[in-house]
């Protein structure tokens, strides 16, 4: 118990350190997912930046986690309101995200050692139409923001804080097509155009 709240702790403080963090979620979700989580429900922290709003997971990487220490969010203008106006579907997919990276068990640490970047293909719900492939909304986990920590240490043990980043139809098909070059492919060409791992419904392709 002494070492799940000294993780609480060292997440809030990680957020404290990006933005003002605001209020906790609950989720909105799947109820099966949410019982993936180490406390059996799930529930989300907003933080606002001076020109992004972040959603993340509140929860994953307790010690309790049957999977990988992990934390999950997404960044992005349309957040700047919290996660039910605009930027609702951004939220939608985080949620999906994380069910799914909690459900992944032990296979998620492997992955995350294999791989520094994985992908994911979500409902799409609420999405702009043309996100979606064949109504899939395709995703990156773990792209980098510089300047931005990667991670928070909990009594020497790391817990890993990652972004999700929507991809557009055409980013997808190089991702599904070229495998794990495709995804660092893809990762490094928004941060090139200067979007880096924020999520916009505006953001052009960039393959």
């Amino acid at each position: 118990m002494e070492q799940i709240e000294r993780t609480r702790e060292r997440r809030a403080e990680y957020w404290r350190g990006v933005g003002r963090a605001g209020s906790q979620l609950a989720a909105l979700g799947d109820a099966d997912e949410a019982a993936l989580w180490p406390s059996g429900s799930s529930a989300y922290t907003v933080v606002t930046t001076p020109h992004t709003g972040v959603v993340a997971t509140d929860g994953p990487g307790d010690p309790a986690s049957a999977a990988a220490a992990v934390e999950l969010y997404v960044e992005g203008r349309e957040l700047m309101a919290g996660p039910t106006g605009e930027g609702r579907w951004l939220a939608a997919a985080l949620e999906e995200a994380a069910g799914a990276l909690a459900g992944a068990g032990a296979s998620l640490d492997e992955a995350l050692r294999s791989h520094d970047i994985l992908s994911v293909e979500l409902s799409g719900q609420g999405a702009p139409a043309d996100w979606l492939t064949d109504g899939r909304l395709g995703a990156l986990v773990g792209v980098e923001l510089p300047g931005r920590p990667g991670d928070f240490d909990v009594d020497g043990a790391r817990v890993r804080v990652l972004t999700l980043t929507p991809l557009r139809p055409e980013e997808l098909e190089v991702v599904r097509t070229e495998g794990a070059v495709g995804r660092r492919r893809v990762a490094d060409a928004p941060a090139g155009r200067g979007w880096y791992s924020y999520a916009d419904s505006t953001r052009p392709a960039v393959v």
